[in-house]
C-alpha cells in the first residue's frame, strides 16, 4: 500500500490535537478507522510515529513527518485550488507578492482592468517587504513579484524586468512651512527632521545628507510615515507612485534642481510556468503603468513571460 494523502492528513490532525478521539471529531471518522490508517502509515515507513499508543508524543520520525506532511498538504490544497480556478476562468489564477506602495497604488488599477477582461480570474496578493518578495519568487511560492530594490540572486532562473520609473520627491504636511512654500529646493531640508528609509540613499544632495545625519527616526511602513509627517514635525522622501492616494492633509513636493528616480521591477522564476492569467496580468500591468506616464524610457533586464514560459 502506497502512502496516500489521507494518511498524511489523518496523521497531522492526530499529531496536532494529541489524541485519537479529538481528531476523530474533526475528521468525522471513527477513532478505530483513524487508528488503522495510522497503523498503515507506520507500516509503510517501517518505524513508529508516536512514542506510545496514546498518540500524545511524537518520535523523531514523527516530528519530521509532521513538518513535511503539513507542507505537502498545503501544496496539495493549493494545487487543487489552482486547478479548480483554471477550470472556472479558463486561464488559471495569479498569485503575486508585491511591495506595499505598489499594492496600494498600482494593483487596484491592474486588477480592475484584469477583471474587466475576465471576471473569473482569481488574484491573490501578498503585501510583503522587498526581501520577502524576492524570497517567495526564488522559492516558486508565487507567480510573480514586484520590488523596488532589486537584488539579483545570481540564479539563472531568477528573472527581472524594469517596469516603472518615478520621480523621488518629499512628503510634507500640507500646512507645514515646506508644504506651503511656493518653490521648494533640496537645500530647504538641511535642518528638518527627516524620516529615513531606503530612498534616502538615492538622493545625492548635501542638505539631504545633513538631515539624514541628524535624523533619529527610521520607518519603513508607508502608513506610519504618513502619520508622523501629518504632525508637521517631520518630512520624508517619497516616490511619485506613493503620492497617488495621499490624504488631503499631506502633499507631495518635487524640489527644484536635480531630479532623482526610483525603479520598480517585475521578478519571476523561470522554473515556474506562467498561467495564461499571469501572462494577461503582466500585459495589463504594462499598459496601466504606461497610462500613468511611468513606463521606463529604456528596457532593463529580461522579457516578460509568454505562453511557453520563455521571453518574447
Amino acid at each position: 500500500m502506497a502512502i496516500k494523502t489521507d494518511m498524511l492528513r489523518y496523521f497531522v490532525e492526530v499529531a496536532e490535537v494529541g489524541n485519537l478521539a479529538s481528531a476523530a471529531k474533526v475528521l468525522q471518522r471513527s477513532p478505530a478507522a483513524i487508528s488503522m490508517m495510522l497503523k498503515h502509515l507506520e507500516e509503510e515507513l517501517g518505524a513508529p510515529l508516536f512514542e506510545t499508543d496514546r498518540k500524545n508524543q511524537l518520535t523523531a520520525l514523527g516530528e519530521y513527518t509532521l513538518e513535511v506532511a503539513k507542507k505537502e498538504l498545503n501544496h496539495f490544497e493549493g494545487s487543487i485550488s489552482s486547478i479548480m480556478h483554471f477550470a472556472e476562468s479558463g486561464e488559471g489564477k495569479v498569485h503575486i507578492a508585491v511591495i506595499p506602495a505598489a499594492a496600494a497604488n498600482l494593483m487596484p488599477h491592474v486588477v480592475n482592468a484584469l477583471h474587466d477582461e475576465n471576471s473569473n480570474i482569481l488574484v491573490e496578493i501578498e503585501d510583503l517587504n522587498n526581501e520577502s518578495v524576492i524570497a517567495n519568487v526564488s522559492a516558486e511560492a508565487v507567480d510573480i513579484g514586484i520590488v523596488n530594490d532589486l537584488k539579483i540572486s545570481g540564479k539563472p532562473n531568477f528573472k527581472h524586468a524594469k517596469i516603472l520609473t518615478d520621480r523621488i520627491g518629499l512628503l510634507c504636511a500640507r500646512d507645514s512651512e515646506l508644504g506651503r512654500k511656493e518653490k521648494l529646493y533640496w537645500s530647504d531640508v538641511a535642518n528638518t527632521q527627516m524620516i529615513t528609509h531606503f530612498l534616502c540613499k538615492m538622493i545625492d544632495e548635501p542638505a539631504v545628507r545633513k538631515a539624514i545625519s541628524t535624523s533619529r527616526l527610521r520607518i519603513a511602513c508607508a502608513i506610519s510615515i504618513q502619520s508622523f509627517v501629518r504632525s508637521g514635525e517631520y518630512i520624508s522622501p517619497l516616490p511619485e507612485l506613493g503620492a497617488k492616494s495621499l490624504p488631503s492633509d499631506l502633499v507631495f513636493r518635487i524640489p527644484e534642481g536635480n531630479a532623482y528616480w526610483r525603479n520598480i521591477y517585475l521578478v519571476w522564476n523561470d522554473y515556474r510556468k506562467p498561467t495564461p492569467a499571469t501572462i494577461r496580468f503582466c500585459n495589463i500591468l504594462q499598459r496601466v503603468i504606461a497610462d500613468m506616464g511611468m513606463a521606463p524610457t529604456e528596457k532593463e533586464g529580461d522579457e516578460f513571460p509568454t505562453e511557453n514560459g520563455n521571453g518574447k
